[in-house]
């Protein structure tokens, strides 16, 4: 197989898609070779040599177009690509469909995010195969859509359980946007000190457009009326291959995204055996999956936007004391590990998208 891989940016050192290339290394172990298309390359280090790439840009619409169908046709016209990945944007699958039927390549699509809108309709019945992580991730009732799991790289996020020692660091790693909620985590940050616990929280991850600057404003100015200037740290936008220091650093980890897909970074959260809480809806059949020592969905999921509710999540997980802590965080990592490692889940996906005899 020779696979052709559509996506926004390959770049070890992007703050959300630096994954990516740790996805591509994997599949680069099962194939003849892999090419990507993106928008944006940067950091591409690491890559084996059965790995090249096409960089479109992101300046003028109709010469970026053209320039993306000519990669397409290259690939798959000339240089014998056999099957084509599109990665999260339905868009890709759409621009892609024609070429890859004209030279009879196998086309699939990988999507994770509750959103459902028009091209996402169009572009599933024109795909061999929907992946996704979870039943919640692609909320199309489609018969080709096909649930994977995640695609974790364990390694980068395996590391010692912390110590548990006071100030306890409460990590979020995600967009400073309101679909990430960061205003329900500082509100129950808020209610642990008041009960005396000794908490901080580092948040890391910027906003990317200018709505998200704005309300980085709101979110400063939250911060301030809660008098929480000592205990927050905001540091903006880290490289995903930094990321697992501030993981390093944390005892807990919170999600209150409301996005309603399987946010990936609980998972890596979970490989750090770092005790993980989040509203996100996708997330309570995958806590019950744990050991019912760990209490499962009860331990570890708070409605959206319930502050009192996400407090009393981090209170009563320590309450549980050190060594019943570092105990779970070994159920947490070994959950990921079986479930959603990158290993398995490239090798998975490659599966799908060999040939049916």
């Amino acid at each position: 197989m020779k696979l052709l891989f559509l996506t926004q940016v390959l770049d070890s050192q992007h703050g959300v898609l630096g994954f990516v290339v740790r996805w591509i290394a994997e599949f680069a172990k099962h194939v003849e070779s892999v090419r990507v298309v993106a928008l944006e390359v940067g950091d591409t280090s690491g890559l084996p040599a059965n790995v090249d790439w096409v960089e479109i840009g992101r300046r003028g619409r109709v010469g970026r177009y053209f320039k993306y169908r000519g990669a397409l046709s290259q690939a798959l016209g000339h240089d014998g690509f056999d099957a084509v990945l599109a990665h999260m944007v339905p868009r890709y699958a759409l621009v892609a469909a024609g070429p890859a039927k004209k030279h009879n390549a196998r086309l699939y699509l990988w999507y994770t995010h509750k959103g459902v809108d028009a091209r996402l309709r169009r572009a599933v019945p024109m795909v061999i195969k929907a992946f996704t992580a979870s039943e919640e991730s692609l909320r199309l009732d489609a018969p080709n859509r096909v649930v994977t799991g995640h695609g974790i790289d364990t390694e980068h996020f395996d590391m010692e359980a912390p110590d548990f020692a006071e100030p306890l660091r409460i990590l979020s790693v995600g967009r400073l946007t309101p679909a990430k909620d960061p205003l329900c985590v500082l509100r129950g940050l808020r209610r642990l000190l008041d009960v005396g616990l000794d908490v901080q929280l580092d948040w890391v991850g910027g906003g990317l457009t200018k709505s998200d600057e704005g309300f980085s404003g709101e979110v400063k100015r939250e911060i301030a009326r809660l008098k929480l200037e000592s205990k927050v740290q905001l540091h903006g936008e880290i490289p995903y291959a930094s990321v697992n220091r501030f993981f390093e650093g944390a005892d807990f980890f919170v999600n209150a995204s409301t996005t309603g897909s399987v946010d990936k970074v609980v998972l890596e959260a979970m490989a750090a055996r770092r005790p993980a809480v989040s509203c996100n809806d996708s997330f309570p059949v995958i806590f019950d999956a744990l050991p019912e020592s760990t209490g499962r969905s009860s331990s570890f999921y708070f409605k959206p936007g319930d502050d009192l509710e996400f407090a009393n999540r981090i209170a009563g997980l320590i309450q549980r004391g050190p060594e019943e802590l570092r105990e779970m965080g070994e159920h947490l990592r070994e959950l990921v590990v079986r479930d959603h490692g990158v290993e398995s889940l490239c090798e998975r996906l490659i599966r799908h998208m060999e040939p049916e005899e």
